[in-house]
């Protein structure tokens, strides 16, 4: 029996990514990509935020990452990755918070733990 290698990169289901700017006054630019696939540069005002979805792969590795800037701040951060977030986030959702002390996750949807410190 022959296999399609494109049935390996189908997609079980969806989590969803969400990306909130807590800071007050600055503009955070987002460039997000998951698994390889381009999301796009978005502008987020204080308190605006960002979703967008990340299939979950069968048999690959699953990863989102942003490049994030915050005024003179910026880094490129994981955002999501199977392995590591399939149990820190709550209803297949994972929710980042960005301010100017760095990027924060609600872990399981409820505290915000500080995940990265801005990068020196």
């Amino acid at each position: 029996m022959h296999l399609s290698l494109l049935a390996f990169r189908s997609p079980c289901f969806d989590w969803k990514i969400v990306v909130v700017n807590d800071s007050n006054n600055q503009v955070l630019t987002t460039h997000c990509q998951t698994n390889g696939d381009d999301i796009g540069t978005k502008t987020l005002y204080s308190y605006e935020h960002q979703e967008f979805q990340c299939p979950v792969l069968v048999r690959e590795r699953t990863v989102a990452s942003c490049d994030l800037t915050l005024g003179k701040l910026r880094g490129r951060f994981s955002v999501f990755d199977w392995d590591r977030d399939r149990r820190r986030c709550a209803d297949k959702a994972c929710l980042w918070h960005v301010d100017e002390n760095g990027v924060f996750l609600a872990i399981n949807g409820g505290e915000l733990v500080l995940q990265y410190p801005w990068p020196k």
